[in-house]
């Protein structure tokens, strides 16, 4: 099978896959806001899905909007994020991001130039900001999703996704779908659910008769 036909082959089996087994998430919902949106990626960061859901009343209750969080001091935001852990990493990253928002008077980047100029511009919260608020295609890059487009297309040695030029161009590629949202949501829970770290669930997987890591590793 060649490149675009496996390409193809993946994107209609994940979106047909995701249709039954999609997980149900907050920030997923109809209706959230771009501000739930921007700073659910940022509690997300290295952190299971899960966890964030169940702390997402705690965040967002206190936090509902940027004039409520521009409030907040530096002591509060790192009380409030500690129950995620990387707690002073989070709170810097946010304290950033509201100097911005304070800055510019409440204008946010319109488009991907002013995007990288900000403080949005990490390649995980960079993507996100540009999938959901600028309504653009860009893959929901992480270390999950790295998985899954390495254990399938190009198998190897694991790299950060942040220097991994290979993998930010396949998975841009992709996710450059009109469903790119809903690819990258059936990427992300197909990591979580059957493509996992440890224990893959290869032989229940809908991609494995075309996935290299199963054909050429477990299968040969």
């Amino acid at each position: 099978m060649n490149e675009k036909n496996k390409t193809k082959y993946f994107q209609r089996a994940l979106l047909k896959w995701y249709a039954s087994h999609q997980r149900e998430f907050p920030w997923r919902r109809e209706g959230a806001s771009n501000f739930e949106l921007i700073f659910s990626e940022v509690l997300l960061q290295r952190t299971r899905a899960e966890t964030v859901a169940a702390y997402y009343p705690v965040f967002f209750g206190a936090y509902p909007d940027w004039e409520h969080l521009i409030r907040a001091t530096d002591d509060e935001l790192e009380a409030i994020l500690r129950p995620l852990g990387l707690y002073k990493h989070r709170a810097k990253r946010i304290r950033k991001m509201i100097e911005e928002y304070t800055l510019k008077n409440g204008e946010l980047p319109k488009n991907k130039n002013e995007l990288n100029e900000s403080s949005f511009a990490s390649l995980y919260i960079s993507n996100a900001y540009e999938l959901f608020v600028l309504k653009k295609r860009a893959p929901l890059l992480d270390v999950n999703m790295s998985r899954v487009l390495k254990r399938y297309f190009i198998p190897g040695e694991f790299q950060d996704v942040r220097h991994d030029r290979e993998i930010q161009a396949l998975a841009k590629k992709v996710t450059n779908v009109k469903a790119c949202k809903e690819l990258n949501w059936a990427i992300l829970d197909f990591s979580a659910l059957v493509c996992k770290a440890r224990t893959p669930l290869c032989g229940k997987c809908v991609l494995n008769s075309k996935c290299s890591y199963y054909l050429n590793y477990l299968n040969p």
